[in-house]
């Protein structure tokens, strides 16, 4: 008989952390009527000022944190929704077909430690391996009983990727309006890479990217895109000039970032970094 240790992990998992998993309720509404930012990994970050983007809170994808410019926001909360991702490289390759990225995971506790005014929302699969009092964890759904019967979440995938669990989170916190910066792919025309990464990117189309979900969860929140010189398909959007008044200037990741996290994110074979 095989036996399914990860299932098994999963299943006990969820079974007696739900003490744990019900501290997102002191954020239900935290933010009602208010405005947010929330910053993907895209490219056309590198023409963004981010000092043009301080009079909003921002909700963060996990690698914006390593950004000299981090301060500059206003990134009360971060998302790093991998499974299973500050657990040893030898124990996650029997877990997870997810990315496991080892050196990166290492420094990143240096980082919640060195930013305890940000929330930190991380999935539950790490909930046995790290903790802090700035780390939140999400799991699927959020569980909350005062949530109405026509939540997103009882209507579409919520957790599927930092995009869709970003927009949750902001409707869950009560925000009226997010503003995507740097989801490049929500852009027409849209780029390929990371900010972090060298180059301006390529030009690739992501024809009815999350279209069924930008169409749900527009009933809940207003959703605008900030593009770098386009538009977008399925939600409003306006450029960076529009926006901020001010011309965009492009930086290469070596402007970017420090020589150390430019060296542990280059570990990662799929990032081209030099």
């Amino acid at each position: 008989m095989t036996i399914n240790f990860t299932k098994i992990l999963k299943d006990n998992l969820l079974r007696i952390s739900q003490k744990e998993l019900s501290k997102i309720h002191k954020y239900k509404d935290a933010h009602k009527g208010e405005d947010c930012y929330f910053f993907g990994n895209g490219v056309t970050l590198k023409w963004f000022d981010f000092k043009e983007f301080s009079n909003k809170i921002t909700i963060g994808a996990g690698h914006l944190p390593l950004h000299r410019s981090f301060t500059d926001l206003n990134a009360k909360y971060i998302l790093l929704t991998e499974p299973f991702w500050f657990y040893p490289e030898l124990i996650t390759k029997y877990l997870t077909n997810s990315v496991s990225q080892p050196s990166l995971s290492k420094e990143y506790r240096n980082v919640i430690k060195n930013n305890p005014d940000t929330q930190f929302f991380l999935n539950l699969s790490n909930f046995l391996v790290i903790k802090s009092k700035n780390i939140s964890f999400m799991f699927r759904d959020i569980i909350d009983p005062r949530l109405p019967a026509n939540f997103i979440t009882n209507k579409i995938s919520s957790f599927d990727g930092s995009l869709r669990v970003a927009i949750l989170l902001a409707i869950y916190m009560g925000f009226d309006h997010i503003y995507l910066v740097g989801c490049d792919y929500t852009h027409v025309p849209s780029r390929d890479l990371h900010w972090y990464e060298k180059g301006r990117g390529i030009f690739v189309p992501h024809e009815n990217y999350e279209k069924d979900f930008l169409k749900v969860a527009k009933e809940f929140i207003d959703i605008t895109t900030i593009t770098l010189d386009g538009t977008s398909d399925f939600i409003d959007s306006v450029t960076y000039k529009e926006h901020t008044g001010v011309e965009p200037i492009y930086r290469e990741n070596t402007e970017l970032l420090d020589e150390k996290s430019m060296k542990i994110l280059n570990t990662w074979h799929d990032y081209r970094i030099y």
